[in-house]
């Protein structure tokens, strides 16, 4: 007769969907419940800010999110400025940018997680705020300070 074989994780079975399995590319695996938290794979994000200011004056751009200052940048009028990133595993990316030419000072959230489905996020940034570059119509609000 042969024998069983244990399993390590007794409490964890690969189609009971209360449990999520993570291997990121590693021996090691964690099981983490999805009560605890709503675990995603991190995924790259490519995000492009493209200067369209009717004014055609210069945009100095400032990019962060909670753990990376990405700096000021200067864009000329038709250029673009463009980072990658990875998002969190919590799902809780968040990166926002402000915006000042001439006497206007904006802020954005140019990505924030569930609400932006793109790998690669293109905004071409208006007087009246960011737009979606390829989607018509998505444009929004500058935040409110």
């Amino acid at each position: 007769i042969p024998k069983e074989k244990k399993n390590r994780f007794p409490a964890v079975t690969k189609n009971e969907p209360s449990y999520q399995k993570c291997c990121y590319g590693t021996a090691s695996c964690a099981f983490i419940t999805s009560t605890e938290a709503d675990v995603q794979i991190p995924r790259t994000k490519r995000l492009r800010i493209t200067n369209s200011l009717a004014s055609k004056v210069d945009m100095k751009v400032h990019c962060k999110s909670g753990a990376h200052d990405l700096g000021e940048q200067i864009v000329r009028p038709t250029e673009s400025y463009e980072f990658r990133f990875k998002t969190n595993v919590m799902g809780t990316s968040l990166f926002f940018c402000s915006f000042q030419w001439g006497n206007e000072f904006h802020y954005f959230d140019v990505y924030k997680n569930g609400r932006d489905d793109c790998s690669k996020c293109f905004w071409t940034i208006v007087e009246k705020g960011p737009c979606l570059y390829g989607v018509q119509g998505v444009c929004h609000e500058w935040n409110k300070n």
